[in-house]
């Protein structure tokens, strides 16, 4: 775990539109009711953040600040990032940083943080930053503490400039840390403790590029949980912030499970209790349940049992279709429409699955009906897909897993410069996608027109009458064979796709 009084936050600290004051005051309610400690203010698009750093703040924006401390239940960090101009040596630039971390700091903000991360990139720029932070430091004189982002925020390897930063800032000021990448998949103690050991043994505090979706992955909503953090990673830690999405109410549910973690708890299991009924709308952006569920019935495609594959798909994707997304309807509006169209368009190839196969149907009394493939369905299910699935291919939206989208995984190498890892690239990993090829692949094996359908029970063969009736006893394992094709169900039994 995280040591007693260490950071438990946020950081709104991405590229885009910034967060209204009554957005951050009720995100930052949501998260202190949930355990977290922080929120630091550090939006790249607020020129007086970064390009403007030494602007002071209107009445407004402080107002804004003021209500931060009072109302959000969390400390306030200001952050302030003045790397791209500020002169370390310069007294009139140390004079402008300490009245412009004043103007918030006599507010109540409890934190500042400094900020050295994406501007041009100098090697014996650790001096530098070490000496600001330590006369900011000096200057706040205990009223608010320090967090130091560098700029060299990524990777283990020792370098001169993190030698020199960690050697030259107080022991006290943490230094951030973003993991082995920018933004990560998985996050190890083996590697923070490896950053550790690339500043002099001082413990990283993380800056956590998840949920975050700014820049080149604004096509998504990351509502999915936490993955990829194990709890022995908070053990090599001297803090954590997370870096949400530029939707502010849209970030509270991977911020509920972010927020279990640092507790101690399960993040999935947290993540499925808050969720409640934006939970198929949140799988669907995430795109790892119908995944899952698409890969189960491929695996299955050309077996007897595809129906028992295709049932809980087909159960999902009808949810999908009619879910809401309660208290987003406003940010979320775009793939919340995305995701009705591709669950219909993934029911309709699943419908063209079946109308190529014999099913049955048996009720509880034992009754049966066959139902022989359905050439006239096939031939309307793939004409309706032929014109469904292009257009949906085209959105600017990604929701059932990634067509091809960016992320931006990247390293760092020695001289500063960036390494592009080939997993920044997501492509083919829709579910929608992968379920429609698998419904098409299908096609040349449908039956031209209904043939004979053969009945076991049991493995053994039942008569039919002329109208497909059949009886049965409840609890049996039928086998419906109509040429080179079969279907496996249990009684008492419907077909595993609605009719649309």
């Amino acid at each position: 775990m995280l040591p007693p009084g260490a950071i438990r936050g946020i950081v709104e600290g991405f590229y885009g539109p910034p967060w209204s004051w009554d957005d951050r005051v009720e995100v930052g309610r949501f998260c202190a009711s949930r355990g977290m400690t922080h929120y630091v203010y550090a939006p790249k698009d607020d020129p007086a953040h970064r390009l403007h750093w030494r602007d002071l703040y209107g009445p407004e924006e402080l107002a804004g600040f003021e209500a931060m401390v009072a109302d959000s239940g969390l400390v306030l960090g200001f952050g302030i990032s003045p790397g791209l101009d500020i002169d370390a040596y310069s007294y009139d630039d140390r004079k402008a940083l300490q009245v412009k971390v004043d103007q918030v700091v006599d507010l109540g903000a409890g934190l500042v943080m400094l900020a050295f991360d994406d501007i041009p990139f100098d090697p014996s720029g650790g001096p530098k930053h070490a000496a600001l932070a330590r006369d900011l430091a000096e200057h706040l004189d205990g009223r608010a503490s320090v967090i130091l982002v560098p700029t060299e925020y990524v990777g283990m390897a020792r370098t001169r400039y993190l030698d020199d930063l960690a050697r030259l800032t107080p022991p006290e000021i943490p230094i951030g840390w973003t993991g082995p990448a920018v933004v990560n998949d998985s996050i190890t103690a083996e590697e923070a403790r490896a950053r550790a050991d690339a500043l002099g043994g001082r413990a990283p505090l993380i800056w956590d590029n998840y949920p975050v979706n700014d820049a080149t992955m604004a096509d998504r909503l990351h509502l999915g949980p936490l993955w990829g953090r194990d709890h022995d990673l908070l053990d090599a830690c001297s803090g954590y912030l997370a870096n949400p999405m530029v939707q502010p109410r849209c970030s509270r549910l991977p911020l509920a499970s972010i927020a279990a973690w640092l507790r101690g708890d399960d993040p999935l299991t947290a993540w499925a209790e808050e969720a409640g009924a934006l939970r198929v709308f949140a799988e669907a952006c995430d795109g790892r349940v119908p995944g899952a569920l698409a890969a189960d019935l491929a695996a299955e495609a050309d077996g007897p049992q595809w129906a028992s594959a295709a049932r809980p798909l087909a159960e999902w994707l009808a949810a999908a279709a009619a879910c809401e997304a309660p208290g987003l309807e406003d940010e979320a509006a775009d793939w919340l429409r995305q995701v009705h169209r591709e669950a219909r368009l993934g029911l309709s190839a699943l419908r063209l699955i079946q109308a190529g196969r014999p099913v049955v149907t048996v009720d509880d009394n034992g009754v049966g009906q066959i139902i022989p493939p359905q050439a006239d369905a096939v031939l309307a299910e793939a004409l309706l897909i032929g014109g469904r699935w292009p257009a949906v291919r085209r959105s600017e939206h990604t929701v059932m897993g990634p067509r091809c989208s960016f992320r931006p995984m990247l390293r760092q190498r020695p001289d500063g410069d960036w390494i592009m890892a080939a997993a920044a690239i997501e492509e083919g990993q829709n579910a929608i996608d992968a379920l429609v090829r698998s419904a098409l692949e299908t096609l040349d094996d449908a039956p031209v027109q209904a043939g004979p359908v053969e009945l076991l029970v049991e493995g053994e063969r039942v008569d039919v009458d002329r109208e497909g009736r059949f009886e049965v006893e409840p609890g049996v394992e039928i086998v419906a064979l109509c040429g080179a094709v079969r279907t496996t169900q249990r009684t008492p039994c419907t077909p595993p796709v609605p009719t649309a």
